[in-house]
């Protein structure tokens, strides 16, 4: 199964995160107009509720499934290399467990959510219940494809629902229906998945479905579910791992919020939530998670080492070349986008924005080369690296916020970004002896030179800014490719970025 490589696994790699960026980027806009919208229709309370529910359904997910997820993609991917590879035969068993995962979890947040007696929680928790009912078939049906490489399909699986409850969520609007039924939006994101998973998967689901009816007809059903068990174990500990880091990731992110409120007004809070909602444009460095474990789990199989270090390269310099000039262009004009999106009323996120930008890069890109260690098959060491960074994270904000107000929240994210900035290339040093930050130098001097140059152009108005940066933009990626850090190998991978699908 493995397809004798040279420069395809590469572009299959460039190619991967493409599709994960772009339709990240879309998918972005869809619900940022979709907040939009509710706020406007519902107010604060009912935006409030409607992302409650959503984050809520994330972090169980993450808990539950994120791991498995990943870690699936990753023995996947290696059981694939081998010339007697088997896909439903092997697959078959994992489907048949998440779908089990996915009914018990049904019926115990079902039954938590009839003990409640507010009615809009129980709707939340109803709501929940559904969307795991099938969160488990569509994660099992996806890893397939993660393990075949197939990232513009789980691109589009990853995406669709946000379409979805996006358009479904316009419509609730238009009805002018209650409030209070947004939770349910969420339980159409993994029905519609699942679909698309189907669809994709079609010459795959007749043997999927033979193999599981040939394990209910087997006659030594216990030996053969305690075999089973045992495999399956393995990988639910790898992924339990995984998810640790996934939550400690969702904690980096998103706990700032409720923790300022402790101690801060709303008005203060919402201020600081602008420089929050600007920061997590770089997100967008995220995309190339998935395609990195797939494509580092199959080279750590077959042992290439060239390959390897190949695909470590790929995963440091492109999130880096992405993620780098939108910091610097966010710290450098943070007054203008702020003042000019939101108004003089939120002045007072210029400060934390600057502080916060610089920290979310570095959050960002040590949540991605995580992913290098969960490729090869280390995702205790990564779970642990993530959870370091949390647990620093939460103590910092205790200690900064009530120091130094909304400044101190984005500074507790930037030295917890900055310690993962030094663990987490330093275990990947060690487990694969490759220089994780060779050239840097060059990126360095490159952004600074982007950076003076958008210094000078702040205080422009909006459309010379505009046409300012895209320059400068083009001059950062021109001294790039002077200095040789964008090589000529670089281009052409790019320029094939779409044959592999």
């Amino acid at each position: 199964m493995n397809e004798g490589l040279g420069d395809l696994g590469p572009r299959r790699l460039i190619s991967g995160g493409a599709w994960f960026l772009a339709l990240m980027i879309l998918s972005g806009v869809f619900w940022l107009l979709l907040g939009i919208q509710i706020s406007r229709a519902y107010g604060p309370e009912g935006y409030g509720l409607f992302s409650m529910a959503q984050s809520v359904f994330d972090f169980m997910w993450a808990f539950i499934f994120g791991g498995i997820f990943e870690g699936l993609i990753h023995f996947g991917c290696g059981y694939l290399t081998k010339e007697d590879s088997n896909l439903p035969k092997f697959f078959s068993k994992y489907v048949r467990y998440l779908t089990v995962m996915s009914f018990i979890s049904f019926i115990i947040i079902l039954l938590i959510s009839f003990q409640v007696a507010d009615p809009i929680l129980q709707i939340i928790g109803f709501s929940i219940a559904f969307a795991f009912l099938f969160s488990g078939t569509k994660d099992a049906l996806a890893s397939i494809l993660g393990s075949q490489h197939k990232s513009k399909q789980l691109s589009i699986i990853n995406s669709i629902g946000f379409y979805v409850v996006s358009i479904l969520g316009i419509a609730v609007i238009m009805l002018n229906l209650p409030f209070e039924l947004l939770p349910i939006l969420i339980v159409f994101t993994p029905i519609s998945q699942l679909l698309l998973c189907l669809y994709f998967l079609r010459p795959y689901l007749k043997d999927l479905a033979s193999f599981n009816l040939e394990f209910l007809k087997t006659k030594n059903l216990k030996n053969v579910l305690f075999e089973d068990l045992k495999h399956f174990k393995h990988i639910f500990l790898f992924g339990f791992s995984v998810s640790i880091g996934k939550i400690s990731f969702i904690v980096m992110k998103n706990l700032d919020i409720p923790i300022l409120n402790l101690f801060f007004d709303f008005t203060n809070v919402g201020i600081y939530s602008v420089a929050d909602a600007i920061s997590s444009v770089l997100f967008s460095m995220t995309a190339f998670s998935i395609p990195i474990i797939s494509s580092i789990s199959e080279a750590w199989t077959t042992k290439d080492e060239a390959l390897i270090e190949k695909y470590t390269r790929i995963s440091v310099k492109y999130p880096l070349i992405l993620g780098i000039p939108i910091t610097a262009i966010i710290f450098t004009v943070a007054e203008p986008i702020v003042v000019g999106i939101y108004g003089e009323n939120f002045q007072g996120a210029v400060v934390p924005l600057q502080i916060l930008i610089i920290g979310t890069f570095l959050l960002m890109f040590g949540y991605t080369l995580t992913s290098i260690l969960i490729g090869i098959g280390k995702p205790k060491l990564s779970g642990i690296l993530m959870a370091v960074g949390a647990i620093q994270y939460l103590v910092c904000l205790f200690v900064f916020v009530p120091l130094f107000g909304l400044n101190g929240a984005a500074i507790s994210l930037t030295l917890t970004g900055i310690t993962s900035l030094i663990l987490i290339p330093i275990f990947i040093r060690k487990q694969l002896m490759v220089d994780v930050f060779s050239g840097l130098h060059k990126v360095l001097f490159s952004v600074a030179v982007l950076s003076g140059y958008l210094f000078l152009l702040r205080e422009s108005n909006i459309f010379l800014l505009l046409f300012g940066t895209g320059i400068g933009v083009a001059i950062y990626f021109l001294l790039l490719r002077y200095m040789g850090y964008i090589t000529q190998e670089d281009i052409n991978l790019l320029k094939k970025v779409k044959t592999p699908s």
